[in-house]
C-alpha cells in the first residue's frame, strides 16, 4: 500500500513450515498445505524430518505430489499436537497404511492411525520423564481413551 511518494507499506505473510523431506542430498521444507516453500543444504533445528511419503519429484514453491493429500492435513494435526504438548521429535515415519511413528532420541513411538491422537501424544507427553535416559519401542497404538487404567508395552532395545 502506497503511503507517499517516498512510503510504501508491505505485508508479508510468513508461512510456517511443518516438516520435511530429503531429496537429492537437499532438505525440501514444506508448509501445511505440501508447498515446498524452502530447499536448504542444512536442517533446520526444530522441524521433523518426514519418511514414507511416496513422492517422484519435487519443485519449490509447488505442492509435494503424494499419493493422498490428505496426508498433510495429518501432518499438520500431529505438529500442532506435539506444539501443544512441547514435544521436539526427530522424525515422523508413515507407513504404507498411513499410520505414524515418532522418533524422539532413542525413543520410537509406534502411534498407529490417527484414531485419538491427542489421547495418544498426551499419554506420551506424561510418560517421556520416566523414559529419559533410555532406548527403546514405547507402542501407543492400542491407546483407548475409554480406558480409565491404560497398559503400554515399552520394549528396551540391547
Amino acid at each position: 500500500m502506497l503511503k507517499g511518494f517516498r512510503k510504501a507499506e508491505i505485508i508479508v505473510y510468513e508461512k510456517s513450515v511443518v516438516g520435511y523431506v530429503s531429496y537429492m542430498s537437499s532438505y525440501m521444507y514444506f508448509d501445511k498445505d505440501g508447498i515446498i516453500v524452502e530447499s536448504a543444504s542444512q536442517k533446520l533445528p526444530g522441524i521433523p524430518w518426514i519418511t514414507g511419503l511416496k513422492f517422484g519429484h519435487i519443485v519449490l514453491y509447488q505442492k509435494l505430489p503424494v499419493e493422498s493429500e490428505r496426508v498433510f492435513e495429518e501432518i499438520m494435526n500431529l505438529t500442532q499436537i506435539l506444539s501443544i504438548y512441547d514435544l521436539s521429535v526427530d522424525k515422523i515415519q508413515y507407513n504404507t497404511l498411513g499410520e505414524a511413528t515418532l522418533y524422539l532420541g532413542d525413543i520410537e513411538v509406534i502411534l498407529g492411525n490417527n484414531d485419538g491422537l491427542n489421547g495418544k501424544i498426551a499419554e506420551l507427553s506424561d510418560m517421556l520423564p520416566k523414559l529419559e535416559g533410555r532406548s527403546g519401542t514405547l507402542y501407543l497404538d492400542s491407546y483407548d481413551e475409554t480406558r480409565t487404567n491404560p497398559m503400554y508395552t515399552f520394549k528396551p532395545r540391547n
